[in-house]
């Protein structure tokens, strides 16, 4: 099957792990890739993707990957929102830094992207193309305070949020002021664990367990997970961590699978039903490039139940209904000690690019292609 006249474009990286495998998917399914558009030329250039963009088509929305260029335009178009709100921004010429691990300014990106996402909206719905997801999804999903929030409001467990922080004292007033000994420390726009941190207290000693190191003043996000137990270092980087905006929860017990630490990563496609994958490490922190390992989600539905992991299912399919313009929406689930409770922890836009993940021989990308097949076709006699 090719793809109708109205066809497919996507708004994200030119080039990277995700534009390849999305590409390959597109050719195994229809012959062929998409058109693309990255970032840094969208930006510049928004007419160009008017252009391209095709009446009753479908535009993907996706994110820059590991292109310091796009990811500098996108820095850029959030400079103004992440000023007005107090956020650090960051340098002139950040390309450089970017290519060597810096983190740049997790608020300015998602106040950019979310500014981009607005742009392509207005060109998608002059198309009258359908989108992947829209601007207040997005805004929503990169931040993990109003996530959070969306959560609990909608009767759906989380870990608990402390009151904002604004560096070190005012973090251990809070640990004490709430009777917590251990919590995880987040960017509150951040991604991929840049710039977290696993603290525990115990009496007068602090560990802290992070990814994030600094150099030169300016904060690293490196692949090596480092425990660091002076205080003086350890306040150091969260104060240093701190004018990015901080999101800081109460540290929950995960369960344990052979050892290892685990979550849960259950990819939700709208109309298609749910990708789970269970994720384990050594670490606090799950992620692949940190170490961490993907195993079958079978597994864990051993240790659990059939009716444990059916409640954290429904819990899933509740959280991305709360992202209604999203065609697909990764929620990352803790299941907790017991087996029997859970605590959903994030929602991500972009969450479908999870290597190996099949369920019934499918992938997130099979299924996803299925809704855009569907709607293309109709879009193609829409405009016959």
């Amino acid at each position: 099957m090719a793809f109708p006249d109205t066809h497919m474009v996507v708004l994200g990286a030119a080039s990277g792990p995700r534009h390849d495998a999305f590409a390959q998917a597109c050719v195994a399914r229809f012959g062929r890739a998409p058109a693309v558009i990255g970032w840094d030329r969208f930006l510049a250039e928004p007419e160009r993707l008017a252009m391209m963009v095709a009446r009753g088509g479908y535009l993907r929305i996706d994110t820059p990957d590991q292109d310091v260029r796009a990811i500098a335009a996108v820095l850029a178009a959030g400079a103004g929102a992440a000023a007005a709100e107090a956020i650090e921004t960051v340098p002139a010429g950040i390309e450089a830094m970017l290519a060597q691990g810096d983190i740049g300014s997790p608020t300015q990106f998602a106040f950019g992207l979310a500014a981009g996402v607005r742009v392509a909206e207005r060109i998608a719905h002059d198309a009258g193309a359908a989108m992947s997801t829209n601007a207040a999804d997005v805004a929503c999903a990169f931040d993990k305070t109003r996530t959070a929030t969306r959560f609990r409001e909608a009767g759906l467990a989380t870990p608990r949020v402390l009151s904002p922080v604004d560096g070190f004292d005012t973090l251990a007033t809070a640990m004490r002021r709430e009777k917590l000994c251990r919590v995880f420390v987040k960017l509150r726009h951040g991604s991929a664990a840049a710039g977290m941190v696993a603290l525990a207290r115990h009496g007068a000693q602090w560990v802290a367990v992070t990814t994030a190191v600094l150099v030169d003043g300016r904060v690293r996000a490196t692949r090596a997970v480092r425990r660091l137990t002076d205080r003086t270092e350890i306040a150091r980087l969260i104060d240093r961590l701190a004018p990015f905006g901080l999101h800081v929860e109460a540290w929950v017990p995960k369960l344990a699978v052979d050892g290892h630490i685990a979550d849960v990563r259950i990819v939700c496609i709208k109309g298609a039903g749910a990708f789970p994958v269970l994720r384990t490490s050594r670490h606090p922190m799950t992620n692949l490039h940190l170490g961490g390992a993907r195993h079958p989600i079978e597994r864990l539905v051993a240790r659990i139940g059939a009716a444990a992991w059916a409640e954290a299912v429904d819990s899933a399919r509740r959280a991305a209904a709360l992202f209604p313009a999203s065609d697909v929406i990764g929620i990352d689930i803790a299941v907790l000690n017991d087996g029997r409770r859970h605590r959903l922890i994030e929602a991500n836009v972009f969450g479908d690019f999870v290597k190996d993940l099949m369920v019934d021989g499918r992938t997130p990308y099979d299924a996803q292609l299925d809704r855009i097949a569907q709607h293309c076709a109709t879009g193609a006699q829409a405009a016959a």
